[in-house]
């Protein structure tokens, strides 16, 4: 694993809170790739409102888990929450 080509996978409970917790995450990936405070700190935002839109959505009453993947391999970061994917050039 390096700055150029990275993948993990987390699962996060349907849960308010969870928003800003995926939004570090986002962050800190975004920073490891390369990317400057601004730059992070904008992704995450995006990717802290994909979240909310997942916990807000049809799923929303549903209980269980929400699937998170922060990857990068040769093109922009990835955060895929549930089924949408978030991408930052870099």
């Amino acid at each position: 694993m390096d700055a150029t080509t990275f993948e993990f996978q987390v699962s996060v409970p349907r849960d308010a809170e969870v928003a800003a917790v995926v939004r570090m995450l986002a962050e800190q990936a975004a920073r490891y790739a390369g990317c400057n405070e601004l730059g992070a700190a904008a992704f995450g935002e995006r990717v802290a409102e994909a979240v909310g839109a997942q916990l807000n959505g049809a799923g929303a009453h549903t209980s269980g888990l929400i699937p998170v993947v922060v990857r990068r391999s040769t093109g922009p970061l990835e955060v895929r929450v549930d089924t949408r994917t978030i991408a930052l050039e870099l």
